[in-house]
């Protein structure tokens, strides 16, 4: 069975909890990730079944009352993604290759990361969501130098060109910065 997440980035960081409240008593998901963000938004991100996700997420943007500054619903997410919202990735080897692309908003850069992963044969390195960053968010992904291009590029046609801060490809990338950067091996 393919999982769904969804997702809705508040405004208020007390209207995100109570709309968080009503979203997960209306249907049967899981919260994958919910907290404050910078600067003074709020978060949360679920993943269920495709009917269960949409019927919380439409919900959920019924009674913000205005307060939403972005959402999205993904059905058949790349499952890495719902690792590494868990701050669990795959191992890797090795690393000559990386594609890094930042975000102004955490649902758009979300979307984006699916696609690059979906349309490459890219691995997700490092997912850094909202804290201390001023409510971007970053991702990191290593593969062949054709492959991380691809990816980045199909990650940026999912955004609006206001939400891409930066999107780069960066080959021959030292061990010590990729070690630093992610803090596993």
């Amino acid at each position: 069975m393919n999982k769904s997440i969804g997702s809705i980035e508040f405004r208020s960081i007390a209207k995100g909890i109570e709309v968080s409240n009503e979203m997960v008593k209306k249907s049967y998901v899981d919260i994958l990730y919910l907290k404050s963000i910078c600067p003074g938004k709020f978060i949360i991100i679920i993943s269920g079944d495709v009917g269960e996700v949409n019927t919380a997420i439409e919900y959920g943007l019924s009674i913000s009352q205005g307060f939403v500054v972005d959402s999205f619903i993904i059905n058949a997410v790349h499952e890495s993604i719902i690792g590494a919202l868990k701050n669990k990735y795959e191992p890797i080897n090795e690393v000559n290759c990386i594609g890094v692309m930042e975000t102004s908003k955490v649902c758009a850069g979300l979307k984006a990361l699916d696609k690059t992963l979906k349309s490459s044969d890219t691995t997700i390195i490092k997912l850094q969501l909202s804290f201390a960053i001023g409510g971007k968010l970053v991702y990191i992904v290593c593969g062949s130098l054709s492959s991380v291009n691809y990816g980045i590029d199909e990650g940026k046609k999912e955004l609006k060109d206001k939400d891409v801060i930066q999107a780069l490809v960066m080959p021959h990338v030292d061990e010590k910065i990729i070690k630093h950067l992610i803090g596993r091996g």
